[in-house]
């Protein structure tokens, strides 16, 4: 019953990694790539199982007898008169000094093994396997039952963990050969329900005693996702160069994965670590604005129910990577909004900094430098350097610069209805003294604000003035556009209606 051991080493190191979420692979493995246990036996000296995982009995020995097995990296042809073959090492490739498992069975048909599997994922398709051989040679006959040397027979059984069936295979026997051939064996089951545990049971239907012996190598527990794959909408093949700051879109391909599931796209600087980027849920994601460098994207989708793990390599498909290189842009400004005195000219000028090569445009098509501006609008650059544009926009508005002018209203209406209810004073600079005042008709001062922002709203401690005609004075001082002090007095009369 030489799989009974086998197996029971298999499920260990599939419960470990969903356990902890973490898988050790000794040696060059032979599993498929995306298997979530790819198990090798290791290489050098390797004890017993772990107590529970298997009834055979450990002894360290060339020859295990019926019922025993043991850890080794070559197996001597020797063994019970010559019956074994001659191993000379295991059946993972490049593994110096590899172990595989090597099993005497017993004499009677059973279950050997039985294992509890947490962390699964319900809907996905699942795929157990292992790697055996036929320890016994082509013999003629002999005292041992003519030498009609007994197969081993595995039987390969998945349940729930109420005990349902979910998938069983007989596996066809291991045949003896001439010389050592390891053989594969495998079978696909897929949890139907919302449980994500379930039992893992082996069997060995083959009769012990005279045969049944076998040696078992690079146990794989892999998850068997439908193909995605992901595309460029505006461009072919699987990387492309574009300017930075632009945007990109990519899709879904002619494979789809998963129909109608969970999305996941994800994006790396290295092709190790996968980070989500906005736009999980949707089969199209746009990068707005592309990075500047070399950035790698992929998706990932699976069923519904799986859509809290679809970070999760056995959970979900993943797609094929497309590979992003973004040109830099070349960033410059043209400094803050500006205010133009009418009358008078602007000057915008490229600046300095832009590097070798590069060509510019302004707003008008022209490439002077600088650019005349004489009106209020609108002015961008724009510069261009190998395929990339970038472009800074200005706002510039003209103004009446003639300082010592203030405007002040002839009336206003401070009847709370949040129009025209202060006396506001308006002007194009900004004072740098300033000191308003109102007077009624017996010359009595009823309103004093040192603060330009400060509007009289019709009252006198704190009690509506009546209709009528009132005067005011006003001394300021500005800076003219020589940035030199000047200072004026103004007065004249309002009139308050409400």
């Amino acid at each position: 019953m030489l799989t009974m051991s086998e197996p029971s080493l298999l499920l260990a190191w599939i419960i470990l990694f969903v356990t902890l979420r973490t898988g050790s692979v000794m040696g060059q493995s032979q599993c498929r790539p995306g298997a979530v246990i790819c198990e090798t036996f290791g290489a050098g000296s390797r004890g017993p199982l772990p107590s529970g995982q298997t009834n055979f009995t450990y002894r360290a020995v060339a020859c295990p007898d019926d019922g025993e097995y043991n850890m080794m990296d070559t197996v001597s042809g020797s063994c019970h008169g010559s019956a074994w073959h001659h191993i000379a090492a295991d059946h993972t490739p490049n593994d110096v000094r590899g172990n595989m498992f090597v099993v005497n069975a017993s004499y009677r048909p059973s279950e050997f093994y039985s294992q509890v599997v947490k962390g699964l994922c319900p809907g996905i398709t699942y795929e157990f396997s292992l790697w055996a051989l036929n320890l016994n040679n082509v013999l003629q006959g002999g005292s041992c039952d003519d030498y009609n040397l007994r197969n081993p027979i595995l039987v390969m059984r998945i349940e729930q963990t109420d005990g349902t069936l979910i998938e069983e295979v007989v596996q066809p026997a291991i045949s003896r050969t001439s010389t050592p051939v390891w053989v594969q064996l495998s079978m696909q089951f897929v949890i139907k329900t919302s449980v994500d545990s379930i039992v893992v049971k082996l069997i060995n239907q083959g009769l012990g005693g005279c045969g049944n012996d076998l040696a078992i190598d690079d146990i794989s527990f892999l998850p068997l996702h439908p193909t995605l794959s992901i595309r460029f909408l505006q461009a072919t093949g699987s990387q492309t160069t574009v300017c930075a700051s632009t945007a990109l879109n990519m899709g879904i391909g002619t494979s789809i994965g998963y129909p109608d599931p969970a999305y996941l796209w994800q994006q790396s600087q290295d092709t190790i670590t996968w980070i989500p980027v906005p736009g999980f849920g949707q089969t199209t994601y746009t990068i707005n604005p592309v990075p500047v460098g070399r950035t790698y994207y992929r998706l990932r989708n699976t069923q519904p129910i799986n859509e809290a793990a679809i970070g999760r390599n056995q959970c979900s498909a993943v797609s094929n990577t497309l590979v992003v290189d973004g040109k830099p842009d070349v960033y410059f400004g043209l400094g803050p909004d500006q205010v133009l005195c009418e009358g008078t000219t602007l000057l915008l000028k490229v600046p300095e900094s832009l590097p070798v090569g590069i060509t510019f445009v302004w707003s008008d098509q022209s490439t002077a430098n600088p650019l005349r501006i004489n009106a209020s609008g609108d002015y961008w650059l724009e510069a261009r350097l190998d395929g990339c544009t970038y472009r800074d926009t200005i706002q510039v508005q003209t103004q009446n610069c003639y300082i010592e002018n203030v405007y002040l209203p002839d009336a206003f209406t401070p009847n709370g209805d949040s129009e025209n209810d202060l006396f506001v004073i308006r002007h194009a600079g900004e004072f740098i003294t300033y000191h308003f005042q109102v007077f009624d008709r017996w010359g009595s001062l009823i309103f004093s604000s040192r603060q330009p922002d400060m509007y009289w709203d019709g009252t006198y401690a704190n009690y509506p003035c009546n209709n009528g005609v009132y005067a005011w004075t006003i001394q300021y001082s500005l800076l003219t556009i020589l940035h030199q002090e000047r200072y004026f007095t103004r007065s004249g009369h309002l009139t308050l209606v409400r």
